[in-house]
């Protein structure tokens, strides 16, 4: 699957993306920090252990770890903002 980076939160290493349903992911960066938004990141969204995806638009391999799927909008900001915060 297909995702686009709607947001690059640099602080705490995390990003949001919007899948091709929708719906919002949110990915905790454990490799490169070279993430754009508006980059495509390909591979398996559904699991919740550190798994590599490929960003089209570098051809770079990038490691995350996916912390929640099919999220709402409001509900990926909401995480976001409880990392910030602590």
């Amino acid at each position: 699957m297909d995702a686009v980076v709607v947001l690059h939160e640099h602080r705490i290493g995390f990003i949001v993306l919007r899948d091709e349903d929708g719906g919002f992911i949110v990915a905790e960066l454990q490799s490169s920090d070279d993430i754009q938004r508006g980059d495509i990141i390909s591979g398996v969204f559904d699991v919740s252990q550190t798994q590599t995806f490929k960003n089209k638009a570098n051809e770079d391999e990038v490691d995350l770890l996916v912390h929640g799927t099919g999220m709402t909008e409001a509900d990926a900001i909401k995480f976001i903002q409880t990392k910030t915060a602590s």
